[in-house]
């Protein structure tokens, strides 16, 4: 009895773990290439094998089979060759249980080969991004490997984690930085900035992807402030940038986010929000909106050197009042990978009275005019 008690104890030590228990990786579909003729099969086959490359190159991802999904079209009656639009590629990503699907064309004009490649996660139906380019008819297999190896840079930062799969952003703890005991130096590694600029940006580097179709929607130039600034010193450039802020923040909101304008802020504010790895947008030369992502070099009289996501570089007195009377700040709920309560958002900031004797002042964004712009553009 005590041997056979024995033997079941090591067979449940060394069995193997459940599907459920195992770790997930991302499934990965690559369709062939929807093409005009036969005769750009080789082409064709040069192009998605590329694709396949680069992601086995980026590791930790399953590929399915490229043949799998030419075998799925036949049964359907369908060209190898046949996906050409977002509901086939969907389909055919999930009867083969995929996340993500990357689906493209090719097409002759002239002496090169135009090509369009999406990326489209399967689960929440979003296209990330749709490239488009071309090629000489004369390039060579390992030239073409090399154009898509760079096209694919710029894809593969919106492969989501296994647990992203459907609910952006990872559920961790954050811890928060002391405000009376600054680190001299914070560093925030942004991703690479994209076609949609510093507020694709910042929702990538909490790992929210909304897509191309919703990006777009910052393009559209909105005059809409409903936060009231009583100081004298707001003009209508001012109020552009502002008006630009709040676009940002409430879209943020639409993808379970928080977002703040901070009125009068104050440079110590700023080093608090950094420490903590926030990213902060401020009025920045003519008009423009720019973003803090670090700072070097702090004394004990907040004097310090601050960065922006181009690498610029400067000193605190080049954070003129001018700069400072809002700012604003686009993060993750409370219990979020990034996310940090409101309360010590508040503390933190309203302490620290900037050089013009004001108080920072902490306001929640909470309305949303994105819900009410129309969403009825063409989607690849």
């Amino acid at each position: 009895m005590r041997n056979a008690l024995f033997a079941l104890f090591i067979l449940t030590l060394f069995a193997p773990a459940s599907n459920a228990q195992q770790q997930k990786m991302v499934k990965i579909l690559v369709t062939s290439p929807n093409i005009e003729e036969r005769a750009y099969l080789a082409v064709a086959d040069v192009f998605a094998g590329s694709i396949i490359r680069e992601l086995n190159r980026k590791g930790g991802l399953e590929v399915v089979s490229r043949e799998k999904s030419e075998e799925w079209l036949k049964e359907k009656g369908k060209e190898a060759w046949a996906v050409d639009n977002r509901e086939l590629a969907r389909e055919t990503a999930k009867a083969l249980g995929a996340d993500i699907v990357i689906y493209s064309s090719l097409s002759r004009s002239f002496n090169s080969f135009v090509y369009s490649m999406a990326f489209l996660e399967v689960e929440r139906d979003v296209i990330q991004r749709v490239l488009n380019g071309s090629f000489n008819e004369t390039a060579s297999p390992s030239e073409l490997g090399r154009l898509v190896g760079l096209e694919m840079k710029k894809l593969v930062g919106y492969i989501p984690l296994p647990s992203e799969i459907g609910n952006q952003g990872l559920a961790i703890r954050q811890e928060t930085v002391d405000p009376d005991n600054l680190p001299r130096r914070a560093e925030i590694e942004l991703p690479r900035m994209d076609q949609y600029g510093s507020a694709e940006q910042v929702l990538s580097y909490y790992r929210v992807f909304p897509g191309e179709v919703e990006f777009m929607k910052l393009e559209m130039d909105q005059q809409i402030t409903r936060v009231q600034f009583e100081d004298q010193d707001i003009d209508s450039e001012l109020m552009r940038v502002f008006s630009r802020m709040q676009m940002y923040g409430e879209f943020a909101l639409r993808y379970n986010m928080q977002a703040f304008l901070i009125k009068n802020c104050s440079i110590r504010a700023l080093n608090v929000l950094l420490a903590n790895k926030i990213p902060v947008f401020f009025t920045g030369d003519d008009g423009n909106i720019s973003l803090l992502t670090g700072y070097t070099g702090l004394r004990e009289d907040g004097y310090s050197i601050f960065r922006t996501n181009f690498n610029d570089e400067f000193d605190s007195f080049f954070l003129t009042q001018r700069r400072l009377i809002a700012v604003m700040i686009i993060l993750p709920k409370p219990g979020r990978k990034g996310g940090i309560s409101r309360d010590f958002l508040e503390t933190a900031v309203s302490r620290y009275h900037n050089d013009w004797g004001k108080s920072p002042e902490l306001v929640e964004l909470k309305e949303g005019i994105f819900d009410i712009i129309s969403s009825g553009m063409g989607e690849y």
